[in-house]
């Protein structure tokens, strides 16, 4: 996926930014002298919004050692700010961009989760029993609620059934509300058919979807699911889409794998962002640059799946909100007071008029939350002012309702 991806940056820029595009290359050429060189010349400047952040940090008393910054062109030819972009810090909820990567990647940004009951058996209508199993598919609803089992369990119990002489068969992972593991969620539904008046002589069971199917949920899409939860920032939603994908360690292996991420540089306890997980800032750009590129060649737009800043609500909702930096800033927040010292996390997409749209990740610890988002806004909204301010053609590019 990663050399896939990466051999299309030229074509991705070109289609966002043409004239940015051009003089990028042309000064390559330049310096390297050979157009057909396939190792492109990485430049590093100097930005006065990076020196202003830095001494910020220091003079408020913060270890720079505990921070961590990156920010590079869209085709990572240009470095715009660096500091411990090779360390790992804890990203917060950063980290549910990368389950909502894996969980697009396995099942598509249109799927729907679907879970149902189906009979395997014949039903006694005068003795309303199920000679035989009642099954459960499911394939990992992350937003199934409780009313929504309830309504499938009632669905059920009106199709003529109160007793099953068989076991509960499980297909597939299944969550639901508070019941985070599928080991969790099966148990309270088993409880929930008791009360529901149905027994079920058998016990909790592994097999395959058969029978004939009684009712179902559907969900709605994975896109729209993965929007409420990015731009909300929603734990329960980001740790059951991980139970549907294998857990933190799947997350981990698709960003090894699929992304082209170093193993030493992402460490997954969490598919939330929750407790203590570890990725460098170099890691983070890489995966929102991979997203971008996925994301392009599936018909989709950074927005579809991540807040505009100042324009959605959510996390981002008032930050960034002056006319002058509406919709310039597309991206996810984290937020963890309470571990590694205080943390607070922004990383993302950012569109300038003089550079294009560039990659950012910001990884503040060991400090006061509040304060970092101050300095993180006015850091981000300095480097757009020296870098332009917004381009006229971002407004098209964004969400501006919703």
């Amino acid at each position: 996926m990663k050399k896939y991806f990466l051999s299309t940056t030229s074509l991705i820029l070109l289609l966002f930014w043409p004239v940015h595009a051009q003089q990028l290359l042309t000064r390559t050429e330049a310096q390297t002298g050979d157009t057909r060189s396939n190792l492109p010349t990485i430049t590093r400047l100097a930005t006065v919004s990076e020196t202003n952040y830095l001494n910020q940090l220091a003079l408020k008393g913060f270890n720079l050692e505990t921070q961590g910054l990156l920010i590079e062109s869209l085709d990572s030819r240009t470095v715009y700010a660096d500091l411990n972009s090779d360390i790992g810090f804890n990203p917060a909820s950063v980290i549910k961009v990368a389950t909502s990567f894996a969980a697009m990647a396995t099942f598509g940004p249109e799927y729907h989760f679907e879970t149902s009951f189906y009979t395997e058996g014949a039903i006694n209508k005068k003795t309303r029993t199920l000679s035989g199993n009642l099954i459960l598919q499911s394939t990992g609803d992350p937003v199934l609620g409780t009313l929504d089992v309830s309504r499938l369990v009632r669905d059920v119990v009106h199709s003529g059934i109160t007793r099953v002489t068989g076991d509960l068969v499980l297909t597939g992972p299944f969550t639901y509300a508070g019941f985070s593991t599928t080991d969790r969620a099966t148990q309270a539904l088993f409880k929930t058919l008791k009360r529901s008046g149905l027994k079920i002589n058998g016990k909790i069971v592994s097999g395959a979807p058969r029978g004939s199917r009684v009712t179902t949920h559907v969900s709605s899409s994975l896109r729209d699911i993965l929007f409420y939860q990015n731009a909300h920032s929603v734990n329960q939603i980001a740790d059951r889409l991980g139970e549907a994908l294998g857990g933190p360690k799947a997350v981990e292996r698709f960003l090894v794998k699929d992304v082209g991420i170093s193993e030493t540089d992402i460490t997954i306890s969490h598919c939330s962002g929750l407790d203590y997980n570890r990725i460098t800032p170099r890691a983070t750009v890489t995966l929102f640059r991979e997203l971008v590129f996925w994301l392009n060649l599936n018909n989709l737009q950074p927005q579809d799946v991540l807040p505009v800043a100042g324009v959605d609500r959510g996390t981002l909702q008032r930050r960034f909100v002056g006319n002058e930096y509406r919709g310039a800033v597309i991206g996810k927040t984290g937020t963890l007071p309470g571990t590694d010292g205080g943390v607070s996390t922004l990383a993302g997409i950012m569109y300038t008029r003089d550079y294009g749209p560039v990659i950012f990740a910001i990884f503040n610890s060991k400090g006061s939350v509040a304060t970092y988002r101050r300095l993180q806004d006015d850091f981000l909204k300095g480097f757009l002012a020296e870098s332009g301010g917004t381009p006229d053609v971002n407004a098209s590019l964004h969400r501006l309702n919703n």
